[in-house]
């Protein structure tokens, strides 16, 4: 009986022939390309705002007791974000053709690397203060900020 009433109710419909039928437009390849592009730029934002959390807990710490061990991890953490930042700066290049920013972050990685290599060569020689070696992670921090902009 009740496939009965079924069939009774498709009676109604018509089945639409190529004149009748709408067309799907698709949408550009490029659509889903952007939505794909914004969705990594979104995901690495996240990565790399996680990594600047654990660089202020660790750079917390290092103010209250400087060590070997902890300065380390830190180096270990901008390198991380480093790697974050180029990933993402060559994703622009490649995305855009001419980006001169590109060109301007690599330099700018380049000094945050340096800095780091000679804040912990420093600390092994024991050559700065304290307070000097601090001034110097706050410069570095102030420069991954500048690159996540």
């Amino acid at each position: 009986m009740k496939i009965e009433q079924g069939k009774k109710e498709l009676r109604g419909f018509s089945l639409l022939g190529k004149a009748d039928a709408r067309e799907i437009k698709r949408g550009n390849a490029s659509s889903f390309e952007q939505e794909l592009s914004q969705k990594r730029e979104v995901e690495s934002q996240l990565r790399m705002q996680e990594i600047l959390k654990k660089l202020d807990k660790l750079e917390d710490q290092l103010k209250h007791k400087l060590n070997l061990n902890d300065l380390m991890l830190y180096r270990k953490l901008i390198r991380n974000f480093l790697q974050e930042a180029t990933a993402k700066a060559y994703l622009l290049k490649k995305e855009r053709g001419r980006n001169r920013r590109g060109r301007t972050m690599l330099t700018t990685i380049s000094i945050v690397d340096q800095e780091a290599e000679q804040l912990i060569n420093d600390f092994i020689g024991k050559k700065r203060e304290a307070v000097e070696i601090l001034n110097t992670l706050d410069k570095i921090r102030g420069m991954l900020v500048d690159l996540m902009i």
